[in-house]
């Protein structure tokens, strides 16, 4: 406002002036005065304004040379700027408005300072100054080698089980990138959890390069970026884990269900000979809970039924059976049914039948066939060996499955492929070898010639010749291969 009223003042200087000039001469001068009048009064509502910008620019790279890598990690540089532009044109800008560049054509490897250009889109705004003006740039040959990839097992399997040597999937990965940082990479790991497993662990796991001081490296490229580990889990010999079958023996009282049978914990460990733990099935017994008439959930400690020269570090567990008013239930015995074996193997259930608790409307469960309730044990993806599999239980439409005793099964794969018998390399004939003849006749106990049969398609090989000096000696048929 001080500047219009310094600039009014003028004008009556000037109009009075013009008074004793033309009338062409004044014209022109109040058409002069009302622009110079219309400047000022836009630059007083829309003022030059000079600020920093506060939304960092990300710094782009372009024209990198084929076959070189930076050795720093340009992707996430950024430049601040400072600008001048009409205070309505500042407010309106975005990131977006401006671009920031490093060009790096025609540069070889070695170090360089690269000059940062800035542009802005609107030509109302002025970059007077931004930082950084250059970056140090590192340029190098990018080479690639192959690496073994390593599993490190981050805990540990279940008590009584022991992990064995993991496998990779690939076996070994490329890595590429600047030579310096793929000449510090020392391994290719990928990190595996296997949370208390009793089975086999098989997961997809991302492969990480790594120094000489296990950090990780970066900037560098594996292919493939994963693997999939498998890491077998058995038990060691003299231990075995078997599932607790509650004995559970009654009826709850008219008007209420028997709804499951919770066994805590579900499995334990035998200790014993081998021999001893050949012999006992997947399974261990509880002594026997009475739940004649019972009305409420019943929970007891119960012992454990031992085999003979087996012991176990818990003796007793904890059994809870719950009962519920009775809508209707029923337990029925099914037969397992084994999935997703393969025809190489073959399959051992410890147990031949299991109790499922179904429930549902009475009517419904009188009419319930055998084929309805199906108890299905998924193999699929296991290695042979000894499994805990949990059943998983298939019910018809309108009858809700409660519970399965027990809880998990013992099932051992085995596979029926046999490594591949080795051929018998054939005789190499030497000059002065006797060929065998038909087999000469014998006498039989009747007095009877006969010959001895050649086995049907039998490779003859013959023995050793014996020496000039060893008189008496003669060579021998002998079969050594049927087909």
């Amino acid at each position: 406002m001080q500047k219009l009223g310094n600039f009014l003042l003028k004008f009556n200087r000037i109009r009075r002036y013009s008074r004793s000039v033309k009338p062409t001469t004044t014209l022109l001068l109040s058409v002069l005065l009302a622009f110079v009048v219309w400047f000022i009064a836009i630059e007083q509502e829309n003022p030059m304004t000079r600020l920093e910008y506060e939304e960092p620019i990300l710094i782009e790279v372009r024209n990198m040379g084929a076959g070189l890598r930076s050795l720093q990690d340009l992707t996430n540089r950024t430049a601040v700027l400072t600008l001048r532009a009409p205070q309505r044109s500042l407010e309106s800008q975005q990131a977006d408005d401006f671009s920031a560049v490093i060009d790096l054509a025609g540069l070889t490897a070695g170090s360089h300072e690269v000059e940062v250009v800035v542009t802005a889109l609107n030509p109302d705004v002025e970059v007077i100054a931004h930082e950084p003006r250059q970056l140090r740039v590192q340029l190098e040959p990018v080479i690639s080698r192959f690496i073994p990839v390593e599993v490190e097992v981050m805990d540990s399997a279940a008590f009584g089980y022991d992990w064995q040597e993991p496998l990779s999937e690939p076996a070994e990965v490329e890595i590429s990138g600047p030579r310096t940082l793929v000449t510090q990479v020392r391994s290719v790991v990928a990190s595996v959890f296997l949370r208390n497993a009793k089975s086999q662990v098989e997961q997809v796991r991302p492969l990480i390069a790594r120094n000489a001081q296990n950090l990780e490296v970066e900037r560098v490229v594996v292919k493939p970026g994963t693997a999939r580990i498998v890491v077998p889990v058995v038990q060691p010999p003299g231990r075995k884990e078997v599932v607790v079958r509650a004995d559970v023996q009654g009826l709850p009282s008219p008007n209420y269900r028997l709804t499951g049978v919770k066994v805590e914990p579900q499995t334990v460990v035998l200790l014993g000979s081998p021999n001893a733990l050949r012999e006992v099935p997947g399974f261990v017994e509880t002594t026997t809970l009475q739940i004649e008439g019972a009305t409420d959930d019943v929970r007891e400690r119960l012992a454990l039924i031992l085999p003979e020269n087996v012991s176990t570090a818990e003796d007793s567990v904890s059994v809870t059976v719950s009962v519920e008013a009775l809508e209707s239930s029923l337990t029925v015995r099914r037969h397992p049914v084994v999935q997703g074996a393969g025809d190489d193997m073959r399959i051992t259930v410890s147990l031949e039948e299991v109790e499922v608790i179904v429930s549902g409307p009475l009517p419904r469960l009188e009419l319930l066939g055998p084929e309805e309730v199906r108890v299905l044990l998924d193999l699929t993806g296991l290695l042979p060996g000894s499994h805990l599999v949990e059943p998983t239980v298939v019910v018809p439409e309108g009858i809700v499955e409660e519970g399965v005793i027990p809880e998990a099964i013992e099932v051992l794969i085995e596979s029926l492929i046999t490594p591949t018998a080795t051929e018998t390399p054939e005789p190499i004939e030497t000059p002065g070898t006797p060929v065998p003849g038909p087999a000469e006749p014998t006498d039989s106990p009747g007095g009877e010639t006969t010959a001895t049969p050649e086995p049907a398609g039998a490779t003859v090989e013959p023995s050793p010749v014996p020496a000039p000096d060893q008189p008496g000696s003669s060579p021998t048929a002998t079969p050594t291969e049927a087909n």
